[in-house]
């Protein structure tokens, strides 16, 4: 019997940090994490993704996963400083150190920027390096707008593009991008499809910052959850799986309950249609832009 494959990738940004809008339970505890992982495992999660600037995911996270998932990390810790030889070597032995790995499914920039600087060949030629000495299968960037893509693509072949991707952030579908990477074999890994946990706050609990700049946005939000009587996280999460072109949809969970809950929206394959609720505006869709008190 065929394994089930599930598309989520679990996001690990909360092991290690306060992270989310919507998240009221905080930096998981390590029971809760370990029930996480215990349920990802048997359920067809592959993929865990991490980070560096992750406060201490990694280091958590290493007694627990048990070689059970491929890791995904990301790095740049140093790199925008003076740069020296071996550095990014350096950083990705320390992760591997941390996380009691040998190799990464993937190694992804963190801030693809640093392919622009000063020491862009130095690290380029190190970032090909990590697979021919067997650290890592594949390398990549993580981007928060497609736009950089243009130049990366020029300096170095990517095996992986990870990128935002919602209802409200659709720039990576909508920008043509999706087919050129596709054209050239480049997984594409989305986050962000709950928008840090927007997406999934109840109309009592958005902060007056969303509901004084996008009153209309959110009401036509809100009324078409009543509409079609789904909960905001199915609604949110199969506008990803219904996308036959993203490889994996990297999310983060609160709680292994939550965790239950996606993966059953999942394997129900009953997909809504809805309405464009694009939005160009960077200081809804980006959330380092986010004033909120």
């Amino acid at each position: 019997m065929t394994r089930f494959r599930s598309k989520l990738a679990l996001g690990a940004a909360n092991f290690g940090l306060n992270y989310g809008i919507a998240n009221k339970n905080g930096k998981l505890e390590t029971d809760e994490i370990a029930k996480i992982l215990n349920l990802a495992n048997t359920s067809g999660i592959e993929i865990i993704d991490t980070a560096q600037a992750y406060g201490d995911s990694e280091q958590r996270l290493g007694p627990l996963h048990q070689s059970r998932f491929g890791i995904i990390t990301k790095i740049d810790v140093g790199l925008d400083k003076t740069y020296s030889e071996n550095l990014i070597k350096f950083l990705v032995t320390e992760s591997l150190t941390k996380l009691s790995l040998d190799y990464f499914s993937a190694v992804l920039l963190h801030r693809p920027e640093l392919l622009f600087g000063p020491d862009s060949k130095k690290i380029i030629l190190e970032l090909n390096s990590l697979k021919e000495k067997g650290l890592a299968q594949k390398i990549g960037v993580s981007i928060y707008s497609p736009e950089v893509l243009e130049e990366i693509t020029k300096v170095i072949d990517l095996d992986i593009v990870q990128a935002p991707f919602n209802v409200f952030d659709q720039r990576i579908l909508k920008s043509g991008w999706v087919e050129r990477l596709k054209e050239k074999g480049v997984e594409v890994h989305t986050r962000s499809i709950f928008l840090q946990g927007l997406l999934l706050m109840q109309k009592s609990e958005l902060p007056i910052y969303f509901k004084e700049n996008w009153a209309s946005l959110f009401e036509d939000w809100f009324e078409f959850q009543l509409n079609v009587g789904a909960d905001s996280d199915k609604i949110a999460l199969d506008f990803g799986l219904q996308n036959p072109w993203i490889d994996k949809i990297v999310v983060g969970v609160d709680s292994v309950r939550q965790l239950e809950r996606l993966l059953q929206i999942e394997v129900a394959e009953s997909y809504l249609s809805m309405p464009c609720f694009n939005v160009d505006d960077l200081d809804l869709i980006d959330p380092s832009k986010w004033r909120v008190k």
